[in-house]
């Protein structure tokens, strides 16, 4: 009989589920995240998660979630998006709860986990993977195993400074990535822009419908998402100088608007050294949805089993 792994991917404003049967991911379950102020509200809403799917037998959990996290000891060290929970012992707290073993990291590890698996870094031992959405996250390969370095926090690419002096971060410095390429920093560039009298035709400021105008040629719009662009293009030149990748992959929802990876594909070669540029292919994610909640159910596999997925 297949056992049975569930997937979480635990966001600030939704909570997916996924149950891994064999090679099939099944019983696809959505709900809000909702208020968050203690590990007790992470628990319920797993608990809700779980009766949803309708299974009574998993035998293990995976949860990626936004945030720093210690994925050796199944601490979540700093959650941004869930209240600013800090040193959540997660992992002990559900295990004790649903009696199998947990096992937690980033979400952005996750979505790479599954990229690795079913996506587009199968067969990939090196690769380079950025998310954009509301922040900017990373996920490293190094050998066919995910480098989380020494404390687990490796990947935080959207809080390099690109900008000294730059806007402020949620993470209290100035100038990040993140302020500047995420779906918040492209709503930040517009607002900011509006207030000094800009003329636009923007009907909604939030990334999607600023990624429409784009597409229609207003000239805010689209010199926001250059702004992104540059910003995610130089950042990109240099890991890819860095690690030396084969592959670096874009997903998240601002890379869903089609603005993104041509564009940075056209502009990194301001940034990346030509010998290491020539090897080294820039994509999109061929995953689409529930990618999170996937990656993390073969997180749950494969660490259940004893493999060892990282390197640090």
């Amino acid at each position: 009989m297949d056992k049975l792994f569930l997937g979480v991917d635990f966001g600030g404003t939704k909570v997916n589920f996924t149950v891994m049967k064999g090679r099939e991911f099944i019983n696809l379950v959505k709900i809000r995240t909702g208020s968050i102020s203690s590990v007790y509200d992470i628990v319920d809403k797993v608990s809700v998660g779980v009766e949803r799917t309708g299974i009574n037998k998993i035998n293990a959990i995976g949860i990626g979630i936004a945030g720093m996290v210690d994925q050796i000891k199944g601490v979540g060290v700093y959650l941004t998006n869930l209240g600013k929970l800090t040193n959540v012992n997660l992992a002990d707290t559900l295990s004790e709860k649903f009696g199998v073993p947990v096992f937690i990291d980033n979400d952005v590890d996750a979505a790479l986990i599954a990229e690795k698996e079913l996506g587009a870094l199968n067969g990939i031992r090196n690769a380079v993977f950025i998310s954009v959405g509301t922040g900017v996250g990373g996920g490293i390969l190094i050998g066919g195993k995910i480098y989380i370095g020494k404390n687990g926090f490796a990947g935080e690419f959207g809080h390099i400074t690109v900008r000294e002096n730059g806007l402020k971060c949620n993470c209290g410095k100035r100038g990040c990535l993140e302020t500047e390429s995420s779906g918040t920093g492209i709503e930040r560039y517009v607002r900011n822009r509006i207030k000094r009298g800009w003329k636009t035709k923007i009907d909604k400021i939030e990334a999607k419908r600023i990624a429409v105008f784009a597409k229609s040629g207003d000239v805010l719009a689209t010199k926001a998402y250059q702004n992104a662009v540059h910003y995610l293009a130089l950042t990109t030149g240099n890991l890819i100088n860095i690690f030396n990748p084969e592959k670096v992959i874009f997903g998240g929802g601002v890379v869903e608007s089609g603005l993104i990876v041509e564009a940075v594909k056209n502009l990194v070669s301001k940034y990346a050294l030509p010998a290491f540029l020539k090897e080294v292919k820039i994509e999109k994610s061929i995953l689409k949805g529930n990618t999170g909640a996937i990656g993390a159910a073969l997180l749950a596999r494969d660490r259940s089993s004893g493999k060892n997925i990282y390197i640090y």
